[in-house]
C-alpha cells in the first residue's frame, strides 16, 4: 500500500464499460497516446488506476493527484476530447462521446501514516 503525503489528494469514481468490450479497453489502454499521458500528469495527477468488476463491466478509477491540480476544465482540451471520442463506442455514455461517471464516496481509509505505536 502507497501512502501519500498531506499536499496529494485522491479522486474515485465508476465507468460504465459496455459489455464484451473489456479487451478492447484494456488494449486502447495499454496503447495510451504519449499525448494523453503527458496532459494528465502535467495536470497534476501522480497515479491513475483502473480496476475492472467483470461480474457488472464497471470500471472503477482512482487518481492521486496534488492538491494544486489543474484538472479542472481538462475536459475541454483536444486531446483529451479525442480520448473520449476514441473510447466512446465501448464506453456507456450520457451525451455523444461524455463517459457516464458515477463518483464514488470513500467510506473506509487506512493509512500507514496514521498508525501509532
Amino acid at each position: 500500500m502507497t501512502t501519500w503525503p498531506d499536499s496529494f489528494e485522491t479522486l474515485s469514481f465508476a465507468l460504465h464499460l459496455k459489455p464484451g468490450c473489456e479487451a478492447e479497453y484494456r488494449r486502447r489502454h495499454d496503447a495510451l497516446w504519449p499525448e494523453m499521458r503527458d496532459l494528465l500528469l502535467s495536470r497534476g495527477i501522480v497515479h491513475y488506476e483502473i480496476s475492472l468488476h467483470p461480474e457488472t463491466s464497471l470500471l472503477f478509477a482512482v487518481i492521486v493527484r496534488r492538491k494544486d491540480h489543474t484538472m479542472d476544465g481538462m475536459t475541454d482540451h483536444p486531446v483529451a476530447q479525442r480520448w473520449r471520442a476514441h473510447m466512446a463506442d465501448i464506453l456507456e455514455t450520457t451525451t455523444g462521446i461524455v463517459p457516464k461517471v458515477d463518483p464514488l464516496t470513500r467510506l473506509f481509509r487506512l493509512s500507514a501514516t496514521e498508525v501509532q505505536d
